[in-house]
């Protein structure tokens, strides 16, 4: 009876997440014909104060705090309108890889990513008006005070004083394994409180950018702002420079060619991937690089390098041998609809993570430093979809996908897993060719540096005590363990297994950056170098990855850089 139930709960699942893909990309190409029939006169030569390339998270903030200086802004997004129902936080996986995801891949890792089809990493970005906060976990972190003494020392004033532009909300639902992990966490003696608040180590029940149990996105900034002139599906494909000065934009939409111009400054916010593109094929990047590509080089620098990523591994590592988790038939259940619908309650506000935190490993010795790991705790594993979402989303094999996970279908499985925060590898984004829809190469040469490897394995070392303390032991934890394939030769939990294993299974957290990054590609005030009125603002110029989910972040960022324009322009008013 129980096999039966389970293959009616599969078989709905399916069928729910082949209609809601049909929906997107009906909703989608539905958005793109009113877009055509009711927004296409568009004005070629159009000017404007300040031209935005990208609506995601730090565009659509920078946009909508430049509005209050009553100027006038075109804001360049390449994605659509979000359809209905995007707002449904669980759906967060099934919304990748559709039209309104870039739906990036690295080129095959060397060292890492072994159980991912061709060694390739999936990269969900946003393609649509609130960019990847709209694809997101939703996680609202602020990281480590640490993070941001050099580069961003106002942060926690910046971060204060907009607190009412973004929606945080704390978990609308939860699990019951969340309240079971705190106190396993709190018998190793690790703080349990708001991180936010402490900016410091130590663990708690995660925030989400949510409002009334809804995704709360960037987008959501931008409406009825005086000034503001939006352009969905509108691809920058060149900036419009003359000697060292950007004046403006070069864009395709619905397949004509625009140019628009920029009084005050053009900016770029098309986030890690898509801001670097544009700068390189606009002639800004390495000589070397562009030259090949028959690409006329106006300012040599750094642009693409310097490429850092979070990982994680140990997914669907942890067992138990009773129920705590979320329940998928309970998600199934038309009365979790009804409470989501008109209560804003219940299993469809989670956004899958429930308790995260930081820590030292034991090999960081000097505690006076950030931590270098993170711990993110999901009350299911992805084996329990059966493979209808996660193992698309995340690209793993089907070989790897029917010999580790498949097993662990009826098991209990939750995912403890911890994250590298401070990787020593660091890759590069290229262009593959000088045509602005050729997606570029993306090679984060994950766990190249060894000490990332052996850090990864000390998180694995943590879940292990965690396993051990009495609120876990209750419940039966254990690890999972079947050999993970292609570590079958090596010796179950010893060091050259979890080597092996942090290798195979190596995934990104989805928080790329600083492939324009401060110090080497702009300066502090997010100006390019050797350049007059062309700027980056977005996580392509972290200088360093913070310790946490980066989203909270970004939004600082912009928050900041929008300080700083207004600034710029109340001194340039003073001297006039």
């Amino acid at each position: 009876m129980l096999i039966f139930m389970k293959s009616i709960q599969f078989m709905l699942l399916s069928i729910s997440i082949i209609v809601f893909i049909f929906y997107i990309h009906f909703a989608y190409l539905v958005d793109i014909y009113l877009q055509w029939i009711f927004n296409n006169n568009i004005k070629d030569m159009q000017q404007y104060d300040y031209i935005i390339v990208g609506a995601g998270s730090a565009g659509a903030t920078l946009a909508t705090h430049l509005t209050e200086g009553n100027h006038s802004i075109l804001l360049l997004e390449a994605g659509g309108i979000p359809p209905l129902f995007l707002d449904i936080p669980f759906l967060a996986s099934a919304i990748q890889k559709t039209a309104y995801d870039w739906q990036y891949v690295t080129v095959p890792q060397k060292h890492a990513c072994k159980c991912l089809v061709n060694n390739q990493s999936i990269w969900p970005r946003g393609k649509i008006l609130g960019g990847s906060s709209r694809l997101n976990y939703m996680a609202y972190v602020l990281g480590h005070q640490l993070d941001y003494g050099e580069w961003f020392p106002d942060f926690l004033q910046i971060v204060a004083e907009n607190n009412d532009s973004v929606s945080i909300s704390e978990l609308k639902w939860q699990s019951d394994f969340a309240n079971v992990i705190l106190e396993a966490l709190k018998e190793l003696s690790h703080d349990v409180g708001d991180m936010n608040t402490k900016l410091d180590t130590g663990f708690m029940k995660v925030q989400l950018t949510m409002k009334n149990g809804k995704r709360w996105s960037t987008d959501q900034l931008l409406y009825e702002k005086h000034g503001l002139t939006i352009l969905t599906h509108a691809l920058a494909t060149k900036i419009l420079v003359n000697s060292d000065k950007a004046e403006g934009i070069e864009f395709i939409r619905l397949d004509k060619k625009y140019t628009a111009m920029a009084k005050k400054g053009v900016i770029l916010s098309a986030g890690v991937i898509e801001s670097p593109k544009l700068l390189m094929l606009s002639g800004i990047g390495p000589r070397k690089h562009l030259e090949d590509l028959n690409i006329h080089v106006i300012n040599d620098l750094p642009v693409g390098q310097n490429l850092i990523d979070h990982i994680l591994t140990g997914v669907d590592l942890v067992t138990l041998n009773v129920s705590l988790g979320l329940n998928l038939l309970e998600i199934l259940n038309p009365i979790s609809a009804f409470n989501y619908f008109f209560y804003g309650e219940g299993q469809w506000t989670s956004s899958a993570i429930e308790v995260l935190g930081t820590f030292h490993s034991a090999l960081n010795k000097n505690k006076s430093v950030a931590p270098d790991l993170q711990l993110m705790v999901l009350p299911f594993g992805i084996s329990k979809d059966n493979g209808i979402i996660f193992k698309r989303a995340m690209g793993i094999s089907d070989e790897v996908y029917s010999k580790y996970f498949t097993p662990l279908l009826h098991e209990n499985t939750m995912i403890i897993a911890p994250v590298l925060l401070h990787p020593k590898s660091s890759g590069e984004l290229r262009l593959k060719s000088n045509d602005p829809s050729d997606e570029p190469l993306i090679d984060p040469k994950y766990l190249s540096d060894e000490d990332d490897i052996e850090t990864l394995i000390e998180g694995l070392y943590f879940v292990k005590k965690l396993l051990e303390t009495n609120a876990l032991r209750a419940y039966g934890a254990s690890l999972n363990k079947n050999p993970f394939p292609g570590c079958e030769n090596e010796v179950f939990d010893t060091k050259e297994y979890w080597r092996c294993y942090v290798q195979h299974l190596t995934l990104t957290s989805y928080h790329p950056a600083s492939t324009c990054r401060i110090g080497d590609v702009v300066d502090p005030s997010f100006k390019v170098y050797n350049m007059t009125n062309l700027y980056v603002v977005d996580a392509s110029v972290l200088p360093s990855l913070p310790s946490g989910n980066i989203n909270a972040v970004v939004i600082a960022l912009a928050q900041k850089a929008a300080r700083m324009f207004r600034g710029k322009e109340m001194k340039e008013a003073k001297k006039n």
